[in-house]
């Protein structure tokens, strides 16, 4: 199967997502976290993402005579590269800009009500800061993220993506204001 339209379906996103987030989790917390989904459909997609080397079984635990499997994200990026990786940020975006659409065109957008706001922020950091960083941030989100459905919260989307600036870009956008205040000086903060 095409990488890119194997891991492009949303059910299937959502799985590695989770995957990446926890490290390795069990078919079970897969299931219950996409709770959602029928638990046949997910046996489903995880069984794909496994046959297709894109996930791996890191554990198997005896459980009342069955086994079940624990996974991993497969450590081979070399799947994730070129054009896969073309579609995948395509896609990702493309997701992105049709809810923002959707939202900004409904019936009552308020952005400071709903807390919807977007950024960019420039960063001198090493890539062992970096490193640190991604994983403060993934702990600071995990708790949030296992919250249960049933907590009578609504849902968010917080969407976070990594890139380098580009060529000629490098140089800080800081500026400081008459109170002192550093901040970037990004016009569409919302």
């Amino acid at each position: 199967m095409d990488i890119a339209k194997l891991i492009l379906n949303p059910a299937r996103l959502r799985i590695m997502q989770y995957i990446r987030l926890h490290g390795s989790v069990r078919t079970s917390d897969i299931v219950e976290y996409l709770n959602d989904i029928p638990r046949a459909t997910v046996y489903h997609h995880v069984k794909i993402l496994e046959d297709n080397k894109v996930i791996t079984v890191v554990q198997e635990n005896k459980v009342r005579g069955t086994l079940e499997k624990v996974y991993a994200m497969n450590e081979d990026d070399s799947q994730m590269e070129g054009e896969t990786s073309v579609a995948l940020s395509t896609a990702f975006h493309m997701e992105l800009m049709q809810e923002m659409n959707e939202y900004l065109s409904g019936v009552d957008p308020d952005c400071k009500r709903d807390q919807v706001w977007f950024t960019t922020g420039l960063l001198h950091i090493t890539d062992e800061e970096y490193r640190h960083l991604v994983r403060d941030i993934g702990n600071l989100l995990k708790p949030y993220i296992e919250t249960s459905t049933e907590a009578d919260r609504p849902l968010r989307k917080l969407s976070i993506i990594s890139a380098p600036p580009l060529e000629g870009k490098t140089k800080s956008n800081k500026k400081s204001d008459d109170t002192g205040d550093n901040r970037n000086d990004n016009k569409n903060d919302y």
